[in-house]
């Protein structure tokens, strides 16, 4: 049987890759059923190669079908979903929100980027809120629903109640753009330079469970759009006769963000970043430390050179934002810090803000476009490995073809080009090569491997642009999460070591999903989500299966169990051998192993190193997306499996489609 008719039980799954490709990527068909895992990757591969018809190698699509068929490579899950499919618009993995001159222009790019499934980082530093004129003037608004819509209750009754009112400015249509014309109604009301009331009707909002045609997933209903606009409107009436100040814009987009989350279909990804110097800093650096606030988004501090000479000089504003923010790291792991003097090296223009998990430094309005490579099929045959670098490397120029959804998006995709080729599977791969993690930086076979990748992919990404007639990319190599990609073939993320041998995975599905009462029946745990209306959260007992697949179990060493230091050496490895763009790693630590003080030291060494940090200490929040597990307790549930950690980055914000 060919690869592309197999059949998905034919597919070699991880321990929980068909329930992850069936949950996320798996399209339904015109006849009811949803695609099988061969027909996506025929629907995404011959999706992508359409974008460049004439600058196809012999060969080549039946080459990306068996590797993406085997998961030898896979392209990031935006791909998977989009690709091929009727969503032209959403190749791109996420975004930087930029500023301009209008009050709105940022939110608004935000709430679109959102609801097409994307996640956004932006810099909230004053230098660039300055470019944003003031709030103006006072908004009354109301906003008014039939009161025969079936979620009529829910928003008459929310907090911010949908009042029923004979005048209407603007009848929302039910559309991602219906949606976004409402927002901008409502900010714009506020720069006419006279107390104004806005009145807008929500009826024709489809009601809460119904089907998002086009995009996919379950409606929220008009209930999270009355609440978000009503809380914007809040905020801005308390900005009048001011510019946006860092935290107030910060929680407009939250705002926004906790809109989309309420369809239970995008986790809406966010990263947001402050310089060093901003006056605002320390209120940036504590306000996640209430978990019920900006639970949207991941935060990081900008330091760039000027950073590195201050804590030379004994500057205390430097030692005290170095002190504070690892400080915060040990509590809960936020923020982290963000290294644009680095990250600027090789770049064109303003890099100094990430996408969410912060493997891309972005110009303002950038996108990113990300694949990735198994390098646990690849053990003991580099050669190989780089003929899937290779077609990996030419997925992703093809695939910069594709639409932007804003004209500012086109021109800085038509000059950068910017794409991440990255791995995952790479703790697998050292350990089949017996290499403990720790042992990595001293392995001269596997630093050989690392910079013949990425020197394979940057020829590859150059040739190719050529033969397109297109600017070469500005950066072409990364490493990103990989959460639910590495989830299909069952192998580690990223260069993440795996959490715990034996570990508690929590899992978020809609309240209304029907595998949910299934679990439920089956006797696992569910708990309603802290942080998302309309969420459950199913804790699964996980034996990694790592334990399974090498000669010396006692290589296998959980997150917690490997020292921050030894983290840190990893990424500056890869850093200075692989990649181009940034690296999204982790940290994982218990408390107990490591000071405040101690982690002062370990940034004043590393931080110049790489471009971005981040550590979690364990069980930093309630619900985390981890808990560790003795192998007694694992052992004791019946209800346990066989599996990895679960899709989530470090803040439980991602991941995105």
């Amino acid at each position: 049987m060919s690869t592309a008719t197999a059949t998905a039980n034919e597919t070699a799954w991880g321990p929980i890759g068909q329930e992850v490709y069936e949950r996320t990527y798996s399209r339904p068909k015109a006849d009811g059923t949803s695609e099988s895992w061969p027909e996506t990757v025929v629907r995404v591969v011959d999706g992508n190669l359409a974008l460049a018809p004439g600058h196809i190698e012999d060969g080549e699509r039946e080459a990306l079908i068996e590797a993406m068929t085997s998961f030898d490579i896979l392209p990031a899950g935006r791909h998977l979903w989009a690709s091929g499919a009727e969503t032209t618009l959403g190749l791109f993995n996420c975004h930087r929100a930029g500023w301009d001159d209008s009050l709105s222009g940022h939110f608004l790019f935000t709430f679109d980027q959102l609801m097409l499934g994307g996640g956004v980082g932006a810099n909230y530093s004053q230098d660039y809120l300055d470019r944003v004129p003031a709030v103006e003037n006072l908004v009354s608004l109301d906003i008014r629903i039939d009161g025969t819509h079936p979620d009529y209750e829910e928003c008459k009754t929310s907090e911010h109640r949908a009042r029923l009112l004979g005048r209407t400015d603007y009848v929302i249509e039910d559309s991602r753009e219906g949606w976004t014309k409402a927002l901008e109604l409502v900010i714009e009301a506020h720069r006419l330079g006279r107390s104004s009331w806005l009145i807008l009707d929500a009826s024709l909002v489809r009601p809460r469970g119904s089907l998002i045609h086009g995009f996919g997933g379950i409606a929220s209903g008009p209930g999270p759009l009355v609440f978000m606009l009503n809380r914007v409107n809040e905020v801005l009436n308390g900005l009048v006769g001011r510019h946006l100040d860092p935290l107030g814009a910060m929680v407009i987009d939250h705002e926004i963000a906790a809109c989309v989350i309420s369809g239970n279909v995008r986790r809406s990804a966010r990263m947001s970043i402050l310089h060093w110097k901003d006056p605002a800093v320390f209120r940036f650096i504590q306000c996640k430390h209430d978990p019920s606030l900006h639970w949207t988004t991941n935060i990081s501090v900008e330091v760039d050179a000027s950073f590195f000479l201050a804590l030379d000089r004994g500057d205390p504003h430097a030692n005290l934002v170095l002190r504070s923010v690892a400080a915060g790291m040990v509590e809960n792991g936020e923020p982290g810090f963000y290294n644009s003097a680095l990250a600027s090296e090789g770049e064109q223009g303003d890099v100094r803000s990430t996408n969410p998990c912060g493997e891309i430094a972005l110009e303002e309005w950038e996108q990113c476009c990300l694949g990735h490579v198994n390098l646990s099929a690849f053990v003991g045959r580099p050669v190989a490995a780089s003929h899937a670098f290779r077609l990996m490397a030419r997925y992703l120029v093809r695939a910069t073809l594709g639409k932007s959804s804003d004209a500012r998006q086109e021109a800085i995709k038509e000059k950068n080009r910017r794409i991440g080729v990255g791995f995952f599977g790479f703790h697998d791969w050292a350990l089949l090569h017996g290499v403990a993690f720790e042992d990595i930086p001293r392995s001269v076979e596997l630093r050989s491997h690392l910079s013949f990748f990425g020197q394979t992919v940057q020829e590859e990404a150059e040739d190719y642009a050529k033969d397109l007639g297109i600017n070469a990319p500005v950066k072409a190599t990364t490493v990103a999460p990989t959460g639910s990609i590495a989830k299909l073939p069952g192998v580690s993320e990223g260069i993440q070591p795996p959490f715990s041998p034996y570990f508690l995975r929590r899992v978020r599905y809609a309240t209304n999903d029907p595998r949910l009462t299934a679990l439920q029946a089956e006797g696992y745990h569910v708990e309603p989500c802290l942080y998302s209306e309309g969420t459950s959260v199913v804790s699964f007992p996980c034996r990694d299966e790592i334990l399974d697949k090498v000669s010396d179990p006692a290589l296998v060493k959980g997150a917690t169990d490997i020292k921050a230091e030894s983290y840190l050496q990893v990424q500056a490895l890869v850093q200075s051998l692989y990649a181009d763009n940034a690296i999204s790693i982790t940290v994982n630590f218990d408390r107990a192993d490591l000071m405040v003080h101690e982690l002062e030291e370990l940034l004043r060494e590393y931080l110049p190193r790489v471009k971005g940090i981040t550590l979690m200490p364990e069980t930093g929040r309630p619900q985390s997306p981890y808990e560790k597990l003795s192998r007694e307790a694992y052992e004791a549930d019946s209800h346990h499996l066989i599996g990895q950690a679960m899709d989530d980055c470090a803040s439980g914000a991602c991941p995105i489609r």
